[in-house]
């Protein structure tokens, strides 16, 4: 879903010059990216401590 967001962004802006339009493109996509970041980052800490319970039970 945030790389779909990201991506209407870009399609949305790809044909206007506006500095402001721009700048607030590249922050979604920013913010996209960041956000797609720490979900992967909580699901592999979850999958770790899930292989650590397990293997300790």
């Amino acid at each position: 879903m945030l790389a779909l967001i990201s991506k209407v962004a870009a399609l949305y802006v790809q044909d206007i010059d506006d500095p402001q339009v721009l700048s607030a493109v590249n922050d979604i996509q920013s913010l996209t990216t960041g956000l797609s970041a720490n979900i992967w980052q909580k699901i592999v800490l979850v999958d770790t401590l899930g292989e650590r319970e397990h293997a300790q039970s």
